[in-house]
């Protein structure tokens, strides 16, 4: 074999074609756990080549270190063969395929987004890469890449389409009726998601833009959403102009920031067997699997006892089985989710620690690299440096099964809920300093739920937590502060939007009339009550630990029509508007039992009452206690225990 490094572009400017032999498989990423993934790396290194640019025009190349290139993976092709004036040479692809098919169907859709710019040497750059230039014998030869029989015919059709219009009348989603699905090819809707995303990115929109707050809905979820259902898919922002500075910094990422292993096969290899092994049965590498690898290679190199480290410090990671009720599963192999994207629980473990050290943001999928540039930046003795993390598990399994006999852990069962595991190296830090029940660590606890709990209330978005609590997260390291007060200032230094710890004001004002019961917001909500139902118990009451299958219920109900009707003359556009608003405050939610909800959760008031009065035992549902049969329950009542609950709330939620 012939190794070489390439990036996009030197993978497609030679004239020839791959050709993807009939015995691989066809194209089969999908775009939620492939094409989706791959944009964000690609927007990654779009933002750092950004970045690395903006640095060398105030420092100078030289003084700066290179540019990371993402890796991609490995490409097995054989030597070209055949070829004239009039044939194409191609070579056969052996393995990664489904790369090189992606990374072509993404260079026509960038094709096509920027046709409109009509720029001669932006499209001069495309056209090598898109293209194979001869008076060709047969029309196809002038593809880059022709898949197997059965994508074939659909990448004909996206070489030659130009237009995303052209492309959906092609491929529609479904027939005559909404009901009537079609197959929409992969292939297809891998070129419609590049298509939009590029026309957006180019546009300056971010994949992950919250394009509907109302529903909790980022741009890319919104693109795969309308692939699957619509039959034309459309851009999202018609009206706005494409960038050529943007388009050109992304045909720079593709010739400067991602990277491929090319692997050309001489003529002594056999492809057929050289694709038997590559793609023989075994579990892939984790990046777990990678740094476990390393650090032992290491520990040897230096002669360390190896057996004693593994059995001391690794063992529990690979052998520990799990205690949940999934028989034969290995605890430290489960997946745990994780904003969007799930991982096993010793990858995120090793992401968090890796964070930590590094006081430094990077994608999950750069662990190893990352770890790797940490231990070598200095001498590691391997003990010492395993032993802080087998310490740092015990705490992280706090994390991903919360207990609510403790402080911290009510804490992570918080955090669980409200979807926020980006803080979770800051509070890694602060674990480092301090025990699990010291005033001081409660207090940044405290402190932390604070500046989260407010935030959502209010609305405020989430999407810089991580380069928020990285930045702390080094300030502390750097000048070396471990106390809650250190961390409040932090907190509190930012007033942009997405930053700032909501003050008192501000808080009550989303606590007792914004919407908080939308999209995908219910567990959040169920923090919230589980919190005010705590927060209500005295040393005079039981110690109850609240059930994992308690519901929302919502006291005037979501479909109030039929038992809350207005009163004669009341019913107008501005009173519906602030009923569905107040309906889904939290003055109007609590919590009670699934065989509650289901049985009464659309009854009159009067009803409810006396059932969430006679059955409950939460202290949150006492409140109810102070109605009669005669009670009415309407927006006046709903604001009015807002008011009551918000006592509590900014007792447990103190600003600074």
């Amino acid at each position: 074999m012939r190794p070489h490094k390439k990036v996009i572009t030197e993978l497609f400017n030679e004239r020839s074609q791959y050709l993807i032999p009939l015995f691989q498989r066809g194209y089969v990423w999908t775009l939620n756990n492939h094409v989706d993934p791959l944009w964000q790396d690609l927007i990654e290194r779009v933002d750092a080549l950004d970045t690395y640019i903006q640095d060398t025009k105030k420092v100078g190349e030289n003084k700066l270190r290179p540019l990371r290139k993402h890796f991609l993976g490995t490409i097995v092709v054989t030597e070209a063969k055949g070829g004239s004036t009039n044939v194409i040479n191609a070579r056969e692809v052996i393995d990664g395929q489904q790369r090189l098919t992606t990374l072509q169907i993404l260079l026509l859709a960038f094709r096509d987004v920027v046709k409109s710019l009509a720029d001669d040497t932006l499209n001069e750059m495309l056209k090598p890469l898109i293209v194979n230039t001869g008076r060709f014998t047969t029309a196809t030869d002038s593809m880059k890449l022709m898949p197997t029989n059965v994508g074939r015919e659909v990448m004909k059709e996206l070489f030659k389409a130009g237009d995303i219009d052209k492309v959906c009348q092609q491929y529609p989603a479904h027939g005559a009726t909404k009901r009537m699905l079609l197959d929409r090819p992969l292939m297809v809707k891998t070129y419609l998601y590049f298509y939009v995303m590029l026309d957006a990115h180019l546009k300056g929109h971010r994949f992950d833009d919250l394009i509907d707050p109302n529903k909790d809905q980022i741009l890319s979820h919104a693109v795969m959403h309308s692939i699957e259902k619509d039959n034309l898919v459309k851009c999202l922002f018609p009206n706005e102009a494409i960038l050529l500075e943007k388009a050109e910094l992304f045909h720079n990422m593709l010739d400067k920031a991602i990277q491929v292993m090319y692997l050309e096969l001489e003529e002594e290899d056999d492809p057929q067997i050289i694709f038997e092994t590559l793609n023989a049965r075994g579990a892939p590498l984790q990046p777990s699997d990678l740094i476990r690898n390393f650090i032992f290679l290491d520990a040897t190199r230096k002669n360390a006892s190896v057996d004693e480290l593994y059995d001391n410090y690794w063992k529990g990671f690979d052998d520990r089985e799990n205690g949940e009720g999934k028989q034969g599963s290995k605890f430290w192999r489960l997946e745990e989710r994780q904003g969007r994207l799930k991982n096993t629980r010793l990858d995120l473990l090793l992401y968090h620690f890796v964070m930590l050290r590094k006081a430094k943001e990077f994608k999950v999928g750069h662990v190893f690299d990352e770890f790797k540039d940490w231990w070598n930046s200095e001498q590691r003795d391997s003990a010492t440096e395993l032993g802080h993390l087998t310490t740092i598990s015990k705490h992280f399994e706090t994390f991903l099964i919360p207990t609510q006999n403790t402080r911290f852990g009510l804490f992570c069962r918080r955090l669980k809920q409200l979807d926020t595991a980006t803080v979770t190296p800051l509070v890694f830090y602060f674990l480092e300093h301090h025990a699990t029940d010291s005033n001081e660590f409660i207090a940044v606890l405290d402190a932390l739920e604070s500046f989260i709990v407010r935030r959502f209330v209010c609305g405020l978005n989430t999407k810089s937590y991580t380069q928020l609590f990285v930045k702390i997260l080094s300030e502390l390291k750097t000048n070396k502060k471990i106390t809650a007060v250190d961390l409040k200032a932090m907190l509190l230094t930012s007033n942009a939007d997405s930053q700032r710890w909501p003050n008192d004001q501000e808080f009550e004002q989303a606590w007792l009339y914004r919407r908080l019961y939308i999209g995908r917001n219910t567990s959040k909500v169920r923090a919230l009550l589980e919190c005010l139902e705590q927060s209500q118990r005295t040393n005079k009451h039981e110690y109850l630990v609240l059930p994992d299958d308690l519901t929302i219920e919502h006291v005037m109900p979501q479909k109030w029509q039929t038992n809350w009707p207005f009163a004669t003359g009341e019913e107008t556009i501005e009173s519906l508007e602030k009923r569905e608003r107040l309906l889904h405050s939290i003055g109007n939610l609590t919590l009670v039992t699934g065989a509650f909800n289901s049985a009464l959760s659309h009854s009159a008031f009067m009803d409810k009452r006396s059932e969430i009065t006679n059955t409950s035992l939460l202290r949150l549902n006492a409140y109810f206690q102070q109605f009669d049969d005669a009670s009415v329950w309407n927006e006046q009542s709903i604001v009015n225990r807002a008011e009551k609950l918000f006592e509590s709330a900014k007792k447990i939620w103190p600003q600074g």
